[in-house]
């Protein structure tokens, strides 16, 4: 009896160890890492007006809000949903730019039933192509949610939320 209860004990010590990590609710510093390497993507993808690039790092059906202050772009709020209505939404918009600079820092990563929710602050200078002198910065921050899809960690909703702008 004590041979089988001990046994039974290890089985089930070696099943939790086996299958723990795929069970696990926490990710692991690889998933992070790759989250945020998914928010520079972000940044460079905008910059560099690699829209190829910058398009992968979405979902199909995902969902973007943006929550302009009231000295950019005259505020107000805009919702986009899909991949290629967002896309060509930023394409039209860096269009005035010659140049931008996405900075994004300070990224918290919370994990919540297969979500991994990100927020991250920004500053984002657009230099734009009618003067040379003219620019403009935003402050503000993202809350990104991303689901690993076919391997590779996707924005499937992402919101912007400026808090200021000169």
């Amino acid at each position: 009896m004590v041979v089988s209860i001990k046994k039974i004990l290890l089985t089930l010590i070696f099943i939790i160890f086996l299958f723990g990590g795929a069970m696990s609710k926490e990710l692991t510093t690889s998933d992070r890492l790759d989250i945020i390497d998914v928010m520079s993507s972000y940044a460079r993808g905008i910059d560099t007006k690699d829209f190829d690039f910058y398009e992968k790092i979405f979902s199909d059906d995902v969902e973007v809000n943006i929550i302009y202050d009231p000295n950019f772009r005259s505020g107000g709020q805009v919702t986009l949903n899909g991949k290629e209505e967002w896309v060509s939404y930023v394409k039209e918009a860096v269009s005035k730019y010659k140049s931008s600079q996405h900075m994004m820092g300070n990224p918290l990563i919370v994990y919540e039933d297969g979500v991994a929710k990100v927020r991250t602050d920004i500053q984002a200078t657009h230099y734009y192509k009618e003067g040379a002198e003219k620019k403009s910065t935003l402050w503000g921050h993202y809350v990104t949610h991303m689901k690993k899809i076919d391997g590779s960690w996707k924005v499937i909703q992402h919101t912007l939320t400026s808090i200021g702008s000169d």
